[in-house]
């Protein structure tokens, strides 16, 4: 065995493809998910095929240079092995592929990765990472030497043309469409262009192509029939609710409940505006379709797999629900109950018009579901606040969080599976996880209700849209849903005046121009946009040309200058206070107003270990405090316990 393995190294070319190709046929076959899928992908996909290939042998061919063959080998596959071991977890968590968006979401997925990953997992992580390195400086040390004496000239040559070979591959494959460099069906676009470049279109390709029709005349016509800014005379507040991987669940074939699992849903869908939402994202990927939501624009006209939120808001302004009903006169504000860092929200909704952002670092009596996640039902009281906090009308942002997975495999609810019949064997093969899912969704349907009978009597006019984010990640095929798409959510439009508007299905980008239609607004360029164009034939053209202009181009749109001004942002509706200071045996109480677990006193400027007490009550042990001192309280962000989002006055000692 020994001997055969030296002599396979000692074959430079040979070794090479060789190993090329069982290491590509190893991550496509993750991607197509079968070995099935895998030969029908390389019978009818051929050229992507070669291409992928192409691109791994020219990782791999630092190995033709060197006597050390094994070590080269060895590292270079242990990095694509850990994409293949990403791609699948990612796969069987969120059933999407993995893509450069969860490279800069990666500090999030640490956050929440309790969440999916157990301690066993997490063993076998770091069993694995140390073995790797191990084994990687023994063969560096002491692996076998290479007797080959290949030319490196002709090494040079060979993965010279290679490169020429796999660049005129991918300029022909855009051209004659053999590949799909942009692609918005995330799972198609990675079965058809295959894993490697796939991932690489979606580091490549961001931001919006410049449309052939881009010219300042060509903007000028499509705004010169925008009607005036205006706002009717009830003025309503608007309020989004977000709801994280929320669908009805009869929407799944295969089983029957013996009681409406979400009859509040059900409700509202008989008597209120509703429809089916097309969703660009599948089992993840929330910010983006809060993006459309916010923005209007289609997030398909973007990058592969783009998240704006960290390619482009993260620095920059853009027009949103937010801006566009300021300009009405009204409060902004976004709710979330999880971490404000969590997709860079705390930066990103500045930059969107919000004036308050309450997320989960400022608030209180938080209750929890059997994985961890915020329950839904707190965002009812925060909502309230938001509204109670201003004379003026109020647009909220409120995104939850309760329905999102990872889904157990081992959940047992004894009185709901009685009342759950599976007909389909298919989907009973995820009985576990659907039954915890709907148990959550149940909950959700609750807090629906709740919010909607609460503002039902309130005395400002009110306007709810809720919609679902995204189907769950839970391994789902468009047969095992009633609308055959992995694409569809519900949304239905609730107020407490009359409102009169036929069910229409829509995309997540019309949603927000929608409901401005019905609450009588009609501020801003791209709502605008929706409002004109929405059932024309070049309704998708304009969008695009706006879209490019606003994102790329001279901002025409608004007159070459971009009028949206970052907002001060505040965390919280509730002013947090320090009212008074007790210094006794070592021991500091800080008292004041809207403390929660969160909360860290800071003495000169230094972080000091804190107590909880009550919402009223912090406690600093062992600490010593002198006259003069200054003494502040920070809510410190969930997701980076070494910083803060927000600090109180300091108050002196």
């Amino acid at each position: 065995m020994e001997k055969k393995r030296k002599k396979f190294l000692d074959r430079p070319y040979f070794s090479w493809v060789t190993v090329s190709l069982i290491t590509y046929l190893a991550l496509e076959c993750i991607n197509q998910r079968s070995f099935v899928e895998l030969c029908r992908y390389i019978v009818l996909r051929p050229y992507s095929f070669i291409l992928n290939l192409a691109i791994v042998m020219l990782s791999y061919s630092v190995a033709l240079f060197v006597k050390r063959r094994l070590f080269s080998f060895t590292v270079t596959g242990l990095l694509w092995t850990v994409m293949g071991v990403i791609n699948l977890i990612v796969l069987v968590q969120r059933n999407t592929q993995f893509n450069c968006s969860d490279i800069f979401i990666f500090k999030y997925g640490i956050l929440i990765s309790p969440r999916y990953l157990s301690v066993i997992h997490y063993i076998l992580i770091a069993v694995g990472i140390v073995g790797a390195v191990v084994a990687t400086v023994i063969l560096h040390k002491k692996g076998y030497l290479s007797r080959s004496e290949n030319s490196k000239r002709h090494s040079s040559v060979a993965v010279g043309v290679l490169a020429v070979v796999i660049l005129t591959m991918g300029i022909v494959g855009n051209v004659t469409g053999l590949l799909m460099p942009r692609f918005t069906n995330i799972n198609q676009g990675y079965k058809n262009n295959g894993f490697i470049y796939a991932f690489f279109c979606s580091v490549a390709e961001i931001g919006v192509d410049e449309p052939e029709n881009y010219t300042e005349g060509s903007v000028e016509a499509i705004i010169s029939d925008f009607k005036e800014n205006s706002a009717g005379k009830l003025k309503p507040n608007v309020i989004f609710v977000q709801l994280e991987s929320f669908i009805d669940p009869k929407e799944f074939v295969g089983i029957e409940f013996a009681s409406d699992p979400v009859p509040n849903f059900t409700r509202l869908k008989e008597s209120c505006p509703s429809g089916h939402l097309n969703v660009s994202v599948l089992g993840g990927g929330t910010a983006n379709t809060e993006f459309e939501i916010l923005t209007g624009m289609n997030i398909n006209d973007f990058g592969t797999i783009e998240l704006p939120y960290e390619s482009f808001l993260d620095s920059n302004t853009c027009e949103t629900m937010a801006y566009n009903c300021k300009a009405l006169g009204y409060k902004t504000h976004a709710i979330h109950n999880f971490s404000a860092g969590f997709y860079m929200r705390n930066k990103v909704f500045a930059n969107m018009g919000f004036d308050t952002f309450t997320s989960f670092e400022y608030m209180t009596d938080v209750e929890y579901n059997p994985i961890g996640w915020a329950k839904d039902m707190i965002m009812e009281r925060y909502i309230r606040l938001a509204l109670d906090s201003t004379p003026e009308r109020d647009f909220i942002q409120a995104i939850t969080v309760q329905g999102h997975g990872s889904y157990p495999t081992d959940f047992d609810d004894s009185e709901r599976d009685a009342a759950t019949t599976y007909s389909s064997s298919d989907i009973e093969d995820y009985r576990s996880q659907i039954d915890y899912y709907v148990s959550q969704i149940s909950e959700m349907d609750e807090f629906i209700g709740s919010l909607t009978d609460s503002l039902k009597d309130f005395e400002e006019p009110t306007v709810i849209a809720f919609y679902g984010d995204h189907l769950p990640g839970i391994s789902l095929t468009e047969d095992m849903l009633e609308t055959g798409s992995l694409y569809k959510t519900e949304y239905v439009i609730w107020s407490n005046f009359d409102i009169e508007a036929p069910d229409r299905d829509l995309c997540t980008y019309q949603l927000a121009a929608y409901v401005q239609t019905l609450a009588g607004h009609s501020s801003g360029q791209i709502t605008k946009l929706h409002q004109t164009y929405m059932d024309t034939p070049e309704y998708e053209e304009y969008l695009k040309v706006l879209e490019y202009d606003i994102i790329e181009g001279d901002m025409l749109t608004y007159g070459s200058e971009n009028p949206f001004e970052p907002s001060e942002l505040e965390f919280g509706v509730e002013d947090i206070l320090i009212t008074d200071i007790t210094y006794v045996d070592k021991s500091l109480y800080v008292t004041g107003e809207n403390f929660n677990e969160h909360s860290s006193v800071y003495i000169n400027g230094n972080r000091k270990n804190t107590e909880y007490i009550n919402s009223t009550t912090l406690l600093v042990k062992g600490v010593r405090v002198r006259e003069g001192d200054k003494i502040a309280v920070a809510q410190m962000s969930y997701q980076m316990p070494w910083t803060y989002l927000s600090k109180t006055e300091e108050y002196e000692y």
